[in-house]
């Protein structure tokens, strides 16, 4: 599992790079409205904490206890910080399947995640230790964050009046 994660701290963090590189690449349009804004943190976030819950699964070698205290902070700020940032978003900012149905999804697999992390007993009838289950639900995760990456990024430009 340590090269799972191993791979998966290296990609998002890659991930985040490369997204701040696009996100300069349309920052006056991003920066300068609210909803495009909280959209582009969102995506930062997708990458940010699978990121650092990958890490605390790196740092805890055999402490069970320290991936799980990650794996729960981690799990609750982005189940949080997604239902934040959807409370937030006034208008839709971009109308594809995905958007609708994705941000629902994303919050469904931080509990999930949250509860794994919480009672990883729960995976035994998967035949699954903890952590497979955990990397399982952060690849979703990371697959949702880029495919979110790509339609907000696919947009067309706001044409200003």
């Amino acid at each position: 599992m340590d090269t799972f994660y191993q791979t998966v701290t290296t990609f998002c963090f890659t991930l985040i790079g490369l997204w701040w590189g696009v996100v300069q690449f349309r920052h006056d349009e991003w920066m300068n409205d609210p909803n495009h804004r909280r959209m582009a943190y969102a995506i930062h976030l997708s990458f940010l904490i699978p990121g650092v819950m990958s890490l605390g699964s790196l740092v805890s070698q055999d402490a069970r206890i320290i991936w799980q205290l990650v794996f729960v902070i981690a799990g609750a700020v982005g189940g949080l910080g997604m239902f934040l940032i959807m409370l937030t978003i006034k208008s839709p900012v971009a109308r594809g399947w995905l958007f609708a149905w994705g941000k629902w999804i994303v919050l469904l697999l931080y509990a999930f995640v949250v509860i794994i992390a919480l009672a990883p007993d729960l995976t035994k009838p998967l035949n699954l230790k903890p952590l497979q289950v955990e990397g399982l639900l952060l690849s979703i995760l990371v697959f949702l964050g880029v495919s979110f990456a790509w339609e907000f990024t696919a947009m067309p430009k706001v044409k200003k009046e």
